[in-house]
């Protein structure tokens, strides 16, 4: 298979990035002009993030995806788009999407961000071969991890008994 033409983006990052995270957009100035019920609600979400600090991401898989072994999503069927540096659109993935061998084998995605993520894949997802999704072409759209907040019980649940 050819070397993509887009970068390629993993779950590692930074300590430094993780506590960018929850950088705010706003300067203090920009916060002094807004009304006092948006005020409110900016300075509940800092004392949430000061609480539950970010631990880790997981990135939502698209189209141009790769394995360990070395699959590719060429055709993903969630709505969701992003649209690369490049201006390439590609789709985000989800449960049941295949991907794809340099062989012609195929395996599909069987372990998600779970039901109420919209069965999203992320890097991380499992395929129903055991393989493993190792990276993704969009670098925008990911879940973060927080300190002392559960992930759903079906986000990237284990999966015993998956032929290899």
């Amino acid at each position: 298979m050819n070397a993509p033409l887009y970068t390629l983006y993993t779950n590692e990052v930074s300590p430094e990035t993780l506590r960018s995270l929850d950088n705010s957009p706003f300067t203090e100035e920009q916060l002094a002009q807004f009304a006092e019920d948006a005020r409110a609600i900016i300075d509940q979400q800092r004392a949430y993030v000061e609480t539950h600090p970010p631990r880790a991401i997981y990135r939502v898989a698209s189209e141009g995806s790769q394995t360990r072994d070395g699959g590719v999503i060429q055709q993903a069927t969630s709505p969701l788009e992003f649209i690369l540096d490049s201006g390439q659109k590609v789709r985000g993935a989800q449960k049941g999407d295949f991907v794809v061998y340099a062989d012609g084998r195929t395996a599909q995605i069987v372990t998600t961000a779970g039901e109420e993520n919209s069965h999203l894949a992320l890097v991380g997802s499992r395929l129903c071969n055991g393989d493993e999704i190792i990276n993704t072409s969009q670098g925008i759209c990911m879940y973060v991890v927080r300190e002392g907040v559960p992930m759903g019980a079906d986000f990237l649940p284990s999966i015993e008994g998956v032929e290899n």
